[in-house]
């Protein structure tokens, strides 16, 4: 048994030295993408556009795109406003684009991350920094590239979601 121990320790004291030699240490850092969304998103339950989010476009995704290894969190913030007179309950989904064009498709196709939302009637939600479900969109995230809807679960529905904000929160391994 100390054979076995010693032969660990042996090893475990060689890769040091090398990478100590070497000069070269593998780390991981945290990257926070604060991923503004310009344009809002109006919503009913006839009628709805969704935004494209490319996180590909920002510079700290340009300058460290080789090194992504996972992701940690994904949040939404911002403020939702609910033209009906009665009170509504908010959804976020995500999809792969934007070719979604009825409230069945986005049901059907895209992704619920965010559920519960409650909008009083005739009234703006201010939506506090709020954890999305990452599981089922952690590789379309990973990639970069996808587009973000808002509705709501009551029907008339007339919501506009505006000065929102996708934060994702990555894992960058970097090499010293």
């Amino acid at each position: 048994m100390k054979m076995k121990k010693k032969s660990w320790t042996l090893l475990a004291a060689a890769i040091f030295a090398t990478l100590l030699l070497s000069g070269c240490w593998l780390f991981g850092i945290t990257l926070v993408l604060n991923y503004d969304i310009e344009n809002k998103i109006a919503s009913t339950d006839t009628h709805f556009n969704s935004v494209f989010v490319d996180l590909t476009q920002e510079q700290d995704w340009k300058d460290n795109q080789d090194k992504l290894d996972e992701i940690y969190i994904l949040y939404f913030y911002g403020k939702i406003y609910n033209d009906e007179n009665t009170p509504a309950t908010g959804q976020l989904y995500v999809y792969k684009d934007t070719t979604l064009h009825t409230i069945a498709e986005v049901e059907s196709l895209a992704t619920l991350v965010l559920d519960g939302l409650v909008l009083p009637a005739k009234d703006t939600t201010e939506v506090p920094i709020t954890a999305m479900k990452l599981e089922p969109i952690r590789d379309l995230v990973m990639k970069g590239k996808f587009a973000l809807y808002a509705i709501a679960t009551n029907v008339p529905f007339h919501i506009e979601v505006f000065d929102a904000t996708v934060v994702v929160v990555f894992a960058v391994e970097t090499i010293f």
